[in-house]
């Protein structure tokens, strides 16, 4: 009898990202160099070793628009399993803030080339894609979508 091979398990990248609304408009930011450079989104990062989710969006809305959110004040408000061409699929989890102490301002000059507020309902078109595609869904009040994978790599236990 042969035993099988174990299973390698997979590792993805998890990027987290800040949602604050204000009268109907999100916060976005304009990328500067880089990824992505010359759309907005909304404040974002990747994870640091051992950090959990919500620590990181706290993390990431301090250093990128100088706002202390404490993790109590951050609710869930959209998971996205993504994939842009050529690179490895991540996992997205967008938090918003009910409260933040500060007032949001560019706090990275030399990766962000400006903050601005737009209606949640009409944020520019120059938005990095799955972040777009997450705002529609949250403005929307959907808390998962994926973004960027081909129809076919569902397995017939994951459609539906």
């Amino acid at each position: 009898m042969t035993t099988p091979a174990p299973v390698q398990r997979h590792r993805r990248i998890c990027d987290v990202h800040l949602v604050l609304i204000r009268d109907g408009h999100v916060l976005l930011s304009l990328r500067k160099g880089g990824y992505a450079s010359g759309q907005w989104q909304v404040p974002s990062g990747h994870l640091d070793e051992g950090e959990p989710t919500d620590d990181g969006t706290a993390r990431e809305g301090f250093e990128e628009i100088g706002v202390t959110v404490h993790t109590r004040d951050l609710e869930l408000a959209h998971f996205i399993d993504h994939r842009s061409p050529g690179e490895e699929p991540r996992l997205g989890v967008f938090y918003r803030a009910l409260a933040w102490d500060g007032e949001p301002y560019n706090a990275e000059p030399d990766k962000c080339g400006g903050i601005a507020w737009y209606p949640l309902d009409n944020i520019p078109p120059e938005t990095v894609p799955y972040h777009a595609a997450a705002l529609t869904h949250i403005a929307h009040g959907r808390v998962r979508s994926r973004f960027g994978w081909e129809p076919t790599t569902a397995t017939p236990h994951t459609q539906g």
